[in-house]
């Protein structure tokens, strides 16, 4: 037996102290929402999300050498990979909800118990897109993740306004 890591302390068989501690962590953690305005139409900011040659370069916001690699269509994996071992998946999510050129709804599972999804909703008039993104629940690294969505945002908005 063992002590979990909660305050109210709780006992556990051995196994179970890892299950206890991270679903005690995750339900102390927080997601976020943010959004950016593009000039540019919900289609090419679309393509600029979904099409594999701008993988690499908005994966780099997030980690040096990082991409997702998808077909984006429901029920698709997404995996989170490194240029380094392209072929092992850090993690993969499955595409729960799709909208074309609207939203995309992915939900990763991390290890047995930690939920986290990200939703990427695109609304605009002619010309223009709001492109917003949910994402979470983070633990500790909330901030550092805050940083790293905003810097993809401007990414997105940087490669679907050439012109500007």
């Amino acid at each position: 037996m063992t002590v979990c890591c909660r305050p109210e302390a709780t006992i556990f068989d051995e196994g179970d102290f890892v299950a206890c501690c991270t679903i005690y962590i995750m339900s102390k953690s927080k997601s976020f929402s943010s959004n950016i305005e593009i000039n540019a139409p919900t289609s090419e900011v679309w393509e600029v999300i979904t099409d594999p040659q701008y993988a690499k370069v908005l994966g780099n916001e997030f980690d040096e050498g990082a991409y997702v690699r998808s077909d984006w269509k429901l029920g698709s994996k997404v995996d989170f990979l490194y240029e380094s071992a392209p072929d092992k998946p850090a993690n993969s999510g499955k595409i729960t909800e799709l909208i074309e050129r609207e939203l995309i709804h992915v939900h990763y599972r991390f290890y047995l118990f930690w939920k986290y999804s990200e939703t990427y909703l695109l609304t605009g008039e002619i010309g223009t897109t709001n492109l917003q993104i949910d994402a979470g629940p983070y633990g500790a690294d909330l901030d550092d993740q805050k940083v790293a969505w905003a810097n993809w945002l401007r990414k997105v908005k940087e490669i679907s306004e050439p012109d500007t």
